[in-house]
């Protein structure tokens, strides 16, 4: 166990999660485990702020769990992290990485020597000479800050994996591969992952987890006052705190049972945003994969074990949803039930060891570039010594130039950082303008058009016509309509080809009456189509796709939000 064993760490903003876990075994095994609250402040999109009521609270997690394993593996969940689905040429693998960074201002428009580039392969298709990589940059200082805590802790970190890859190892490992779905309800962040043959279809970030629901049972009367957060969790997984629908439902009992079932309904309503965000991610995968029906979703993640919350979260999405309890063929919750842990919340950790992505810390970047530089001057002082005079000489002169160059240079890098801020603040507002723009387009139908319909018809019409009644729906427009000629008639007619959304025209016969004044009046029907939808789509350019990256993002833009 000593030489294969690591200890997984997730940090969360509100609850940290340590597992000891078998490292790239086929079968892994959970040897023990434990959770923490994560103090205020520790957790940002920057990394990890080590403070020292941290390192001691984990010290002091690992003795009392019976950990003495100094090898660590860090799950990284930030908003930082990059990743995009590029095709390249089809090429050996020690080839990949320098054929990436090589292109890689083409993948992320950022200062890529501050970044670590990490690939996972999606698929090969030898026919066309290509594969299809899903590749993850992330900042030398985010990884810096959880080696800074591995020193603070006296750990080796062996490796860092990304949240939404462990993610999908860990579906890969115990889902069926054909077609699977997760959803991973943390604290204050949800992640939805689709994966189909094996690849992720759809994986995206939901900024809602458990947060709201576990602040509402801290502040009810079904906990002690001043609970802790990890207290007010264990009363939700031990008992039922959730209505089966959004929907206040009728009260019925004694004043106890009344007061509980009113705090039922404020933890069940603090869960709105997080169901119908959900629910718009998965409309969205259906609306486009008709073929794959979804019809179960396992649930996972820090919030997974609440009793009641898988039959809200079935009854609101119409799809079963159920807690993830076993891990494939693997027995790994004896490791775990007997701390009282379970699967669900251990989901992340157990599948960054699986098989990592391995970020390379940038000190490790430079000790071998340094340990290379170095090889290299010794063979070439050795070849160049009868030349070191000269070499000295030119290389003295041309670096105060270089020098001068450089400090050019530098000022032009600083006066570009913002282009990352600038950079991420975009992707954030495209996400949401692409979702307000899909949003719109589906609510969009034919009738909507109708009031500009009868705009054109006050500018077109002939002034003698007159409409009777007039009937609208989905497919069109009928109206009875008299005119005093029959010029009026057919001028009418030939206005409605020039109204835009109008397609088939139809004109019943014109029926001519004669007053007692032998004035005559003209009668006749009309009945307009609208122009198809995808005609209005393709002739305004208006069709808009959801990126497949967050901020993810992916995870695969694997949402890989």
């Amino acid at each position: 166990m000593a030489g294969k064993a690591v200890v997984s760490f997730k940090i969360g903003y509100s609850v940290t999660h340590v597992a000891e876990v078998d490292f790239e075994a086929k079968n892994p095994r959970v040897y023990h485990a434990f959770t923490i609250e994560t103090p205020d402040g520790v957790l940002d999109d920057e990394g990890v702020n080590v403070t020292e009521e941290f390192v001691e609270k984990i010290k002091r997690g690992m003795i009392e769990a019976g950990i003495h394993n100094n090898r660590v593996v860090f799950t990284i969940s930030s908003g930082r992290v990059a990743n995009r689905d590029v095709t390249i040429p089809l090429v050996k693998e020690a080839k990949i990485r320098p054929l990436l960074i090589a292109n890689s201002k083409e993948y992320f428009p950022v200062d890529v020597s501050k970044y670590q580039l990490v690939y996972r392969v999606i698929e090969q298709d030898k026919s066309k000479k290509e594969m299809k990589l899903s590749v993850f940059a992330v900042p030398n200082t985010l990884l810096d800050s959880y080696q800074t805590l591995a020193n603070a802790l006296g750990l080796q970190v062996v490796a860092m994996d990304y949240y939404g890859n462990g993610i999908y190892q860990a579906m890969m490992h115990s889902m069926p591969k054909e077609l699977a779905a997760t959803i991973c309800i943390e604290d204050n962040s949800s992640l939805i992952t689709i994966i189909q043959d094996g690849k992720t279809v759809l994986q995206r970030n939901i900024g809602y987890g458990i947060d709201d629901a576990v602040q509402a049972m801290m502040q009810s009367s079904l906990v002690a006052s001043g609970a802790t957060y990890l207290q007010a969790l264990e009363k939700m997984q031990m008992n039922l705190c959730f209505n089966e629908q959004l929907k206040p439902q009728l009260v019925t009992g004694n004043e106890d049972g009344a007061a509980s079932m009113s705090a039922k309904e404020s933890i069940t309503r603090s869960l709105t945003m997080l169901i119908g965000n959900i629910s718009r991610v998965l409309d969205y995968y259906t609306s486009r994969n008709s073929e794959a029906e979804l019809d179960s979703i396992a649930l996972v993640g820090l919030g997974a074990d609440c009793q009641g919350l898988d039959r809200l979260l079935t009854n609101e999405l119409g799809i079963t949803v159920s807690t993830m309890r076993s891990f494939g063929n693997t027995d790994i919750t004896r490791g775990l039930s007997a701390q009282r842990f379970h699967l669900c919340e251990f989901f992340a950790c157990i599948g960054s060891v699986i098989k990592p992505l391995n970020f390379v810390l940038a000190s490790e970047v430079k000790e071998t570039e340094k340990q290379q530089s170095l090889t290299g001057g010794i063979v070439l002082c050795a070849l160049c010594a009868a030349t070191a005079l000269v070499l000295v000489l030119s290389g003295y002169i041309g670096n105060l130039f270089i020098s001068r160059d450089n400090e050019g240079l530098r000022s032009e890098i600083a006066s570009k950082q913002d282009v990352i801020e600038r950079y991420n603040d975009y992707i954030r507002e495209k996400v949401v303008y692409d979702g307000v723009v899909v949003m719109d387009s589906m609510t969009e139908e034919a009738n909507s058009a109708f009031l500009e319909f009868l705009a054109q018809m006050e500018e077109k019409m002939p002034n003698d016509l007159l409409i009777s009644s007039m009937t609208a729906n989905s497919d069109g427009i009928t109206m009875s309509v008299t005119t005093s000629k029959k010029e009026s008639a057919a001028e009418a007619i030939m206005q409605l080809r020039t109204f835009t959304g109008v397609g088939y025209i139809q004109c019943s016969g014109v029926t001519e009456e004669l007053d007692d004044n032998n004035v005559p009046t003209e009668y006749f029907d009309i009945s307009v189509s609208y122009l198809p939808s995808d005609s209005l789509e393709t002739a305004e350019g208006s069709e808009t796709e959801i990126p497949t990256d967050d901020s993810q993002t992916d995870e695969n833009d694997s949402v890989e939000e």
